[in-house]
């Protein structure tokens, strides 16, 4: 309520999955087989849009679900695919609409709102596992030394890193341990094993997209925490055979204030 004026933002609300695929506005039917009062559910406001004044400065909502302003934050001509890579992986691309399709829904594909276009987006595994390895085998020890460590290993068996033995386990060592045959000797081991497992991930969500978009793309991009790990993004350029483009930015707050910045009054 900064400046008075209640709203409710596009981006944000295509996440609760309450925003028709095709109008773009609260399903009315949803709404009504859910029991809760219509009024609430107002018309939907685009990033970009002015919606007051604070102490004589325009407001001016943002894209405020923070992929999508991530998205927006990320110099790219094309819709190639992208990574918002942090504890959590989000993939997708840009699409002019959504796509409700059966393998969509087969795979776990959603749609979410985008700036003037759609985002075909999963949510995938990221560094959430190497984080638990790190705080239960080195939790002292600087990243750059884990990852050279990692690069050292010539540990070679991979796991499922989307597995759900590998989402809340008590220990991620020994979920590690029980999915693999072979038992890591070393701390470059376990990660060495984390970081290509992410890499073939990554692959495995890039050929869903391709295959659900019926498009082939020849590069990606990486923003967030994880673009900084140049390991992994080369780990990623093999495992997929596409070009990895890094952008080791704060891309939210980026595409906040380039949102912000191109509303023509």
């Amino acid at each position: 309520k900064l400046c008075g004026v209640k709203a409710h933002e596009y981006t944000n609300a295509t996440t609760g999955g309450m925003v028709s695929a095709e109008t773009g506005a609260f399903d009315p039917a949803i709404i009504e087989a859910l029991g809760l009062p219509g009024h609430l559910f107002c018309t939907l406001q685009q990033p970009g849009t002015i919606i007051g004044e604070y102490e004589g400065i325009k407001v001016v909502l943002c894209a405020t679900h923070d992929t999508a302003s991530a998205v927006e934050g990320i110099d790219m001509d094309e819709d190639a695919p992208y990574i918002s890579s942090g504890t959590w992986s989000l993939l997708g691309v840009r699409t002019p609409k959504p796509i409700t399709s059966e393998w969509s829904e087969r795979a776990n594909w959603s749609n979410e709102g985008g700036v003037g276009y759609n985002r075909y987006q999963k949510n995938i595994m990221g560094m959430w596992i190497v984080n638990r390895l790190r705080s239960e085998l080195c939790p002292d020890k600087p990243f750059p030394e884990i990852v050279a460590e990692a690069e050292a290993s010539c540990f070679e068996e991979t796991v499922d890193a989307n597995a759900a033995c590998f989402l809340a386990p008590e220990s991620m060592k020994a979920a590690f341990d029980a999915a693999l045959s072979m038992r890591p000797q070393s701390i470059g081991d376990y990660f060495r094993c984390a970081y290509r497992s992410l890499a073939l991930c990554y692959r495995d969500a890039i050929l869903e997209l391709q295959h659900n978009t019926g498009r082939n793309y020849d590069r990606i991009y990486i923003v967030g925490g994880g673009a900084t790990n140049a390991f992994l993004n080369a780990l990623t350029e093999k495992a997929g055979g596409k070009r990895v483009i890094a952008l080791p930015i704060e891309a939210t707050a980026i595409g906040n204030l380039k949102i912000q910045m191109n509303v023509k009054e």
